[in-house]
């Protein structure tokens, strides 16, 4: 039997656990036009959400950019360009864009394992921030032939850009005409997401209506889950479904990796009660191992007491006294700057006022290694 549980990729439709609400608010964005700005925390389900409610727009196509990490201008239009191209693979619009961009030399050749052309860019032309009109127009062109709904997926990281006020402006002012396409800005990093989106003095503020995508219901969840196990002849108790929760911090993206090492460490028609935790935890950490050994050895002694410090007592009072205690600091200034340094490595994120570790299983493993 298949395992059935899938991470860190986007599911839909029978893998996409139901979410009616935000489905419904969503996709009824998505059919009149109306620009969305989707917040939520890393592996919540942002991403999977989007593309749920675009699959259920029949007569809309999806355009879907990534700009996580993006460096500069250069980069955000190469992958706007590369996304459209990727989408309009009909050769009537594909000669007009190669021609439509000349000047970037485009090159075409065929992916030898899906038969599909691919395009290339050469590296050496580089584009500066007034090219975003230019590519902006072949979203135009794209959406004459069928409706589009465009997805700008981590969309904070355009902040990376030492032009990205220029950037910011050019796209708004590009998009803003754009009056039968919704675009949806989707980001994992709310202070970020709110600097682009409700600063007053941003070209964006105010631009588009946002959503929070917050956990999922436990017991809707729980339930999806439990049909997940049972696809296998498994069942689950619910004292040990409380448990891969609080573990995963109710992120669903992680939730569903633990219960994919809870299928792989468990056998047909077995009864999975909490004495699995341990064993699965190990199966993540036989797999992580080195990603969290490599993280290590990036942090000063000081940053990693900090770091044990959030896995034992929890990020919600990291100045307080029991936390300096923990952690064997003495100073509450030397534990905020411990803790803005992993949040530039992407070690540690805010949410609502307390730190938490971007992945749950590292912390787990901190306090399993007995650090």
């Amino acid at each position: 039997m298949v395992n059935p549980f899938r991470y860190g990729q986007v599911v839909t439709a029978r893998d996409f656990c139901p979410r009616p609400k935000l489905i419904k608010t969503i996709k009824e964005f998505m059919a009149s036009g109306q620009n969305t700005v989707v917040f939520g925390e890393r592996r919540i389900g942002k991403t999977s959400l989007i593309h749920e409610a675009a699959r259920r727009l029949r007569k809309k196509r999806l355009l879907h950019v990534d700009l996580l990490e993006i460096k500069n201008s250069d980069d955000f239009c190469s992958r706007l360009v590369k996304a459209i191209l990727s989408l309009e693979q009909q050769g009537g619009f594909l000669e007009k864009a190669l021609k439509t961009m000349s000047r970037l030399k485009p090159s075409v050749s065929v992916d030898p394992l899906t038969g599909q052309p691919t395009v290339s860019l050469d590296p050496a032309v580089k584009l500066q921030p007034e090219s975003i009109e230019g590519v902006l127009d072949l979203i135009l062109s794209a959406q004459k032939r069928k409706p589009l709904v465009v997805v700008l997926d981590e969309f904070q990281d355009i902040l990376n850009l030492k032009e990205s006020k220029e950037v910011l402006a050019r796209l708004r002012g590009r998009i803003q005409f754009h009056a039968n396409i919704p675009y949806v800005f989707a980001g994992s990093i709310r202070s970020r997401m709110d600097e682009i989106f409700n600063d007053p003095d941003s070209p964006f503020f105010k631009s588009s209506i946002p959503v929070q995508v917050g956990p999922l219901d436990r017991n809707l969840f729980a339930t999806f889950l439990r049909d997940k196990f049972a696809s296998g002849k498994r069942s689950i108790g619910s004292d040990t479904l409380e448990r891969v929760f609080d573990v995963s911090g109710d992120i669903p993206g992680d939730i569903q990796q633990f219960c994919e090492a809870i299928w792989e460490t468990t056998s047909y028609k077995e009864k999975i009660t909490g004495n699995i935790i341990p064993e699965s935890l190990k199966l993540i950490f036989s797999r992580e191992n080195k990603g969290y050994e490599a993280t290590l050895v990036m942090l000063t002694g000081q940053q990693l007491n900090c770091l044990v410090g959030l896995a034992k007592v929890g990020g919600k009072s990291p100045f307080s006294a029991p936390f300096l205690k923990a952690a064997g600091i003495a100073l509450p200034a030397s534990v905020k700057k411990a803790l803005n340094r992993m949040e530039q490595l992407k070690i540690v994120f805010r949410y609502e006022g307390e730190y938490r570790f971007v992945n749950p299983f590292f912390k787990a493993w901190l306090i399993f290694k007995n650090f």
